[in-house]
């Protein structure tokens, strides 16, 4: 370990000093009490939200929007996403709950040890054992999560019209992400380690400092490297939705260097436009579902063994057609983009997040040391640091979730604003008319129960912001 003689003695009376302090605390029953609480919260959210959906009577503001059968659609997608969300969070209680039990971290770091000495690395090398603990750690939960992404992916988008890869492909993400996180995640949390390790009474604002780095960094690396190894970016062909963009782009002095075409179609039906870039390099990429007629540049390509009839396609491609916003549509979109560039909202939530982080650090400082907390899980002569932070984010569980909460307020604030933006500058009607027609694309929940809706959504309702747009519009006539 990287500390001076007089470092090490410090920390053991600061580790006497807490566990004394903290030995009487239940730490093995609050981690499993507060697992507990955090699934019967989203369970009980959950059960309120089915109950709203399960009303057989359509609320009138959203008959004046959907016709029956679309809204008949949208509920059944958000119903089965529903049950889907509760089966698979009581599933992972239970295994979290069933691993805990049976001492799994402490099983899992003397595998981590074994491996160690099978490479012929050092297994009293924190380092190097947390690298391995991490690999095999982050194995597992992908193992566990594979069959409910699968059926999610193949069963229930399928079901509703929104699935569009094959199985091949989603074999393809699965290895290169776990490639990625192995290569890039496992090096990063271990240099997060060595520096809380060095970094004495201050350590947290070091290691603090260290993951805003990490971020801004992989904020600059994950669009220009790690994306295209996922999808296609094809810059905008010429024509109306190119002039009309960088027009909006010039009005507003935004620093547009590239647009950019991604071809989100061959995963699923769902739309989405989004910008990226610091400073004055910002770059735009719309999804080509957003109006497959105008940006989708080639027809999926067909299954083996999955051929068509000409009526077949031409129906589907009536159906891509029919979907999707206009020209003015998409404007107004990137036009409530542009809202939230010119109100440094992303900055805003970045800072926050960051003064969030800094608390956790600072807080786990006061548990670090703990004995008896590291005794309670299989460690009665280790304290190793990976563990540490995996005892402590799961203790204050209840505390992000109320933090989580109250992100998502500031959240729903901020595109309220945006939408502002875009209808002070005479593009409010293009711009519900948009949000309209992405809903009904994408089958969104328009019955949503008011507290569940706080909890989970980071965007207004569709009828909230309709019923604000309305109420700027009238003013600013």
């Amino acid at each position: 370990k990287s500390f001076t003689g007089k470092s090490v003695e410090k920390f053991a009376v600061m580790a006497m000093a807490e566990s004394s302090a903290m030995a009487e605390v239940p730490w093995f029953g609050l981690v499993m009490l507060f697992t507990v609480l955090a699934w019967l919260w989203e369970l009980y959210l959950s059960v309120r939200q089915v109950r709203r959906l399960s009303d057989p009577n359509r609320p009138a503001k959203i008959s004046e929007i959907v016709s029956e059968e679309e809204y008949a659609k949208a509920v059944a997608y958000s119903l089965d996403t529903l049950s889907f969300s509760m089966m698979s969070d009581a599933i992972g209680t239970m295994a979290s709950v069933t691993f805990y039990l049976m001492d799994g971290l402490a099983w899992l770091w003397r595998v981590a040890e074994h491996a160690a000495i099978a490479l012929g690395l050092d297994p009293r090398n924190e380092l190097w054992v947390t690298l391995l603990f991490f690999t095999l750690y982050f194995l597992k939960s992908t193992a566990e999560g594979f069959p409910l992404e699968l059926y999610q992916t193949f069963v229930i988008e399928h079901r509703h019209g929104f699935n569009q890869q094959t199985l091949s492909l989603w074999v393809s993400d699965q290895i290169k992400t776990i490639l990625l996180v192995t290569l890039l995640g496992g090096p990063a949390l271990v240099l997060g380690v060595l520096i809380i390790q060095w970094g004495g009474d201050y350590f947290y604002i070091y290691v603090w400092a260290f993951t805003l780095v990490l971020l801004l960094t992989f904020m600059t690396v994950y669009p220009n490297l790690i994306a295209p190894l996922f999808d296609t970016f094809t810059p905008l062909q010429e024509g109306e939705l190119r002039s009309e963009l960088e027009k909006l782009a010039a009005e507003h002095t935004f620093p547009l260097k590239k647009l950019f075409v991604v071809d989100g179609s061959k995963r699923s039906s769902h739309s989405n436009a989004y910008i990226f870039g610091f400073g004055a390099n910002k770059r735009v990429v719309l999804y080509d579902t957003l109006c497959p007629k105008l940006l989708m540049l080639e027809p999926k390509k067909e299954e083996e063994g999955e051929e068509k009839t000409e009526a077949q396609k031409k129906e589907e491609q009536e159906k891509r057609n029919a979907m999707g916003c206009s020209v003015p549509e998409i404007v107004a979109i990137l036009g409530h983009e542009l809202g939230h560039w010119a109100m440094s909202h992303v900055t805003k939530q970045l800072a926050i997040a960051q003064v969030h982080l800094l608390i956790f650090f600072y807080l786990y400082g006061t548990v670090m040391h703990a004995p008896s907390m590291f005794a309670a899980f299989g460690f009665p002569s280790q304290q190793p640091t990976v563990i540490g932070l995996l005892l402590f984010a799961s203790i204050v569980a209840p505390v992000e979730q109320a933090v989580h909460m109250a992100q998502q307020s500031l959240t729903r604030r901020f595109e309220y604003q945006a939408d502002a933006f875009a209808v002070e500058h005479k593009r409010g009607a293009s711009l519900a008319a948009a949000l309209i027609k992405i809903s009904k694309d994408n089958k969104s929940n328009l019955n949503v129960d008011p507290l569940w809706s706080a909890y989970h959504n980071s965007h207004p309702t569709l009828l909230e912001r309709l019923e604000a747009i309305e109420k700027l519009e009238a003013k600013r006539k």
